[in-house]
C-alpha cells in the first residue's frame, strides 16, 4: 500500500512538472519585421528535394539549422521546423495543397493567413479554416502556436465551396471570398470573419455573408470565375480570371442576404491575364498582379483612391515582371501578398510552395 502512494505521489508531481512548462515561442509579438541587412538573397529558390505530398513527415531542420540552435546537416523539411524554430521560407512547404489566398494582418505583425480553394479535407488538413503563417527576419517563418509555423484556425458557417481569396479591410475584418466558378454557374459568396488572437486556439466567426455574382457573363453562364480580390479605400474589388482580367467594385446592398452588385471598372491589356494575385504595398506606390507562373508590378499614384487608383495603374505597363522559380515548373501561385512596409511580395502556391520575392526595380531603374 505505502508503495502504491509512493507511485501515484510521483506521477502527481511529474504532471505538475509538465503543466506548468512553458510553451515554446511564448514570446510577445515581433514589432516590426526586420530585414535589416538580412534580406533574403535566394527568394524563389527551393530545395529539390522538399517533398509536395500531403503526408505527414517527421520534424527536420533547415539548411542554415546551425544558427538557430537546430540539427546541422539534417534534410530539408516538407513543410514544418522542430517545434519552436524557424524555418527559411525558401525550403518549406506548406502543411496542406490548394492554397489559393494569401493576406497580411495589421493587428499582429508579421502575420498573414491563407486559404486552400480545394484537395483533400482532413482533421489536420481542413478546408473551411484558415492558415497562418508568421514571418520573421531573415526570410523565416516564425512558430505561431505551440510550436506550429503553419496552424490552422476553424472557420464557422462558412462551407467552402471554391474559396479563391482572402482580404482584409479598413476595420481588420478578414473577408473571404467564396468566388470560383469554373463551370460558369457555381453559385459564389462572400463572407466577413473577425480575427481572432492568431496564438489561441480561437476559430474564426463569421458576422456576415452575401451572394455575389458577375453582370456579364459569357452566353450560357451565370457568372464569371474569379480568384482575387482587393480592399482598397474601404471598397472590395474583384477580378474575373479571363482575358484581360477585368476589374469589379463591389457594391454592397442595404438589406442583409440580397445580392452584391459588381460594377465595372478596369480591364488589363492583352498581356496580363487569368490573374489570381492582387495586392497594394503599404505606401500604395506599387500594384502587383499574379498567374500562376508570372508576376507583374504596377506603378500606381498613392495619391489617388479608389477606382481612379485602379484604372491609373492599370493604364500603364509593367514596370517590372518575372517568373517563380518552382521546382516543378509550374508552382500554380494563387495567393500573394506585400509584406507590410517594403515593396517585398511573399507568394503562396497549389503545390505547397512559398515564394519570398526582394524588393522589385522601380520605375526609374526599369527604364
Amino acid at each position: 500500500m505505502t508503495r502504491m502512494v509512493i507511485v501515484l505521489a510521483a506521477v502527481l508531481v511529474a504532471a505538475v512538472v509538465a503543466l506548468s512548462a512553458p510553451e515554446p515561442d511564448a514570446g510577445p509579438w515581433p514589432d516590426a519585421l526586420p530585414w535589416q541587412d538580412g534580406r533574403p538573397t535566394a527568394a524563389g529558390a527551393v530545395a529539390p528535394d522538399a517533398a509536395t505530398s500531403d503526408a505527414a513527415a517527421p520534424d527536420a531542420a533547415t539548411p542554415d539549422a546551425a544558427a538557430h540552435g537546430a540539427r546541422a546537416g539534417a534534410p530539408v523539411a516538407p513543410f514544418a521546423a522542430p517545434a519552436g524554430l524557424p524555418v527559411a521560407i525558401h525550403t518549406a512547404d506548406l502543411p496542406a495543397n490548394e492554397a489559393s489566398g494569401l493576406v497580411a494582418s495589421r493587428k499582429f505583425p508579421g502575420v498573414f493567413y491563407w486559404l486552400r480553394d480545394g484537395g483533400g479535407a482532413t482533421t489536420r488538413r481542413p478546408r473551411a479554416a484558415l492558415w497562418t503563417i508568421r514571418l520573421g527576419g531573415d526570410a523565416h517563418a516564425l512558430p505561431v502556436r505551440r510550436g506550429e509555423n503553419f496552424p490552422f484556425a476553424q472557420v464557422f458557417a462558412a462551407p467552402n465551396g471554391d474559396w479563391e481569396d482572402v482580404v482584409m479591410d479598413d476595420d481588420d475584418n478578414l473577408w473571404i471570398g467564396d468566388i470560383g466558378a469554373n463551370d460558369c454557374v457555381t453559385e459564389q459568396y462572400l463572407y466577413r470573419t473577425l480575427e481572432p488572437e492568431p496564438d489561441t486556439d480561437d476559430p474564426f466567426v463569421v458576422t456576415a455573408k452575401w451572394p455575389v455574382s458577375f453582370p456579364d457573363p459569357a452566353p450560357g453562364c451565370r457568372t464569371r470565375n474569379a480568384e482575387a480580390m482587393l480592399w482598397l479605400d474601404g471598397e472590395l474589388y474583384l477580378f474575373a480570371k479571363t482575358a484581360n482580367s477585368p476589374v469589379y467594385r463591389a457594391v454592397f446592398p442595404a438589406e442583409r442576404g440580397d445580392d452584391v452588385v459588381l460594377e465595372p471598372v478596369a480591364e488589363f491589356d492583352a498581356a496580363v491575364n487569368k490573374i489570381s494575385v492582387s495586392t497594394v504595398s503599404t505606401d500604395r506606390t506599387r500594384l502587383t498582379v499574379a498567374g500562376h507562373a508570372r508576376y507583374w508590378v504596377f506603378e500606381a499614384d498613392p495619391a489617388l483612391r479608389g477606382d481612379a487608383y485602379l484604372k491609373q495603374a492599370l493604364a500603364g505597363k509593367p514596370v517590372h515582371t518575372g517568373t517563380f522559380a518552382s521546382r516543378a515548373g509550374n508552382a500554380s501561385v494563387e495567393g500573394g501578398s506585400y509584406v507590410p512596409g517594403t515593396h517585398d511580395l511573399l507568394f503562396v502556391a497549389e503545390n505547397k510552395e512559398m515564394f519570398l520575392v526582394p524588393d522589385a526595380p522601380s520605375a526609374a531603374a526599369a527604364r
